[in-house]
């Protein structure tokens, strides 16, 4: 069974009869560097023909413009696809995966035999270094986590990642830093730097999100100590001919420029978004560093599916978090961080909905 993912928009089409919908269940940087009609024009000739095969120029683009050797770089579709590769590393290992998080996390070990280990953190911890879980990881082979982390939005510090990392040289990192350009600007958290340092340490990195490219579906994978076994897995062609283009003529210094511009827009957004939606009652807001806020529904006579089917209703989508393992179905939904006028639209429609639960009680 596939796992439940948001920007189902084709299902809410036919679920609510809308034909558009503004879309909070997705995580996109609605900022970013647009894509003109003439650049889609030269770049329509690419679906007619076939692209490398290895992805060699779009790992040498990748390479220069993250500053790491193309040698420890593997482009995939996405950071997902890069996820399902790096769990085929590990057949019949013992797998740690830090809950709540993304269900793929656990998923892409399905079609293997590893033995895959939910820890689950309480909310109390989602923000506490992971120091504080002692010795709980030295059983497993391999840890799987999120940075930041979907859906919680909390950012671990590269010292805190460090810390855990060098404890044991043997145990193997997964890191999801799909997310991580929306909460590190300036690079000083990601651990891309410290592939070469530590060879046991897997980076999936996206640009589908940051860049908002969903369509193209582009990521690649960091490492210095699995990479040519990566290579042997992952099939030729992975990046399609318009990605490859896309990269090639896109993927600029200047656009770089322009998309770190974006993403500033978009904090200083999240900033606003939070403030207001610390004024709704019988919500719980998590901070994040993301660009999305996790929700937890506090009146217990609202479930997290009601609020969906409200929104849904008028023009709004969000994402019910009840396929997230570690978080209380029905209580929690997701939403992103999209322009001034539409985070206010959903504000006012979360009040509504809010204040009738809060009349009904009354």
């Amino acid at each position: 069974m596939q796992a439940i993912h948001g920007a189902a928009l084709a299902y809410a089409t036919r679920e609510f009869g809308l034909t558009s919908f503004i879309d909070f269940s997705s995580n996109l940087n609605v900022f970013a560097p647009v894509i003109s009609n003439a650049e889609w024009s030269e770049w329509i000739d690419a679906a007619v023909k076939y692209p490398e095969s290895d992805s060699f120029i779009v790992r040498q683009i990748l390479a220069d413009i993250y500053e790491l050797d193309p040698q420890h770089v593997l482009a995939t579709a996405g950071a997902i696809d890069g996820l399902y590769l790096a769990a085929r590393l590990f057949p019949n290992r013992r797998v740690a995966v830090l809950q709540p998080a993304f269900s793929d996390y656990t998923r892409c070990f399905d079609s293997g035999s590893s033995q895959v280990t939910p820890i689950i953190l309480p909310p109390r911890l989602w923000y506490q270094s992971l120091t504080h879980l002692g010795n709980a990881l030295d059983p497993f082979d391999v840890v799987v986590l999120g940075n930041p982390n979907n859906p919680t939005g909390e950012l671990r510090s590269r010292a805190e990642l460090l810390e855990v990392i060098q404890r044991d040289e043997n145990k193997s990192f997964i890191i999801d830093e799909a997310f991580i350009e929306f909460a590190d600007l300036d690079g000083f958290q990601t651990l891309l730097p410290f592939i070469k340092q530590f060879p046991q340490v897997i980076i999936l990195r996206s640009l589908t999100k940051s860049w908002c490219i969903p369509g193209l579906r582009l990521g690649f994978i960091a490492t210095a100590g699995q990479i040519n076994k990566l290579r042997h897995l992952q099939p030729p062609w992975a990046i399609n001919g318009i990605a490859e283009m896309w990269v090639k003529d896109f993927l600029t210094r200047d656009r770089q420029t322009q998309l770190r511009d974006s993403l500033r827009n978009l904090a200083l957004r999240r900033s606003e978004m939070l403030e207001l939606l610390n004024k709704l009652p019988h919500l719980r807001v998590f901070r994040s560093a993301a660009n999305f806020f996790l929700l937890e529904i506090t009146d217990q006579s609202l479930n997290a599916t009601d609020i969906y089917r409200y929104l849904g209703h008028r023009g709004l989508l969000v994402r019910v978090c009840d396929s997230f393992v570690g978080l209380p179905k029905g209580r929690f939904i997701r939403v992103a961080v999209r322009r001034s006028h539409e985070n206010e639209r959903l504000v006012q429609l979360l009040s509504e909905v809010l204040d009738r639960s809060e009349r009904r009680v009354a």
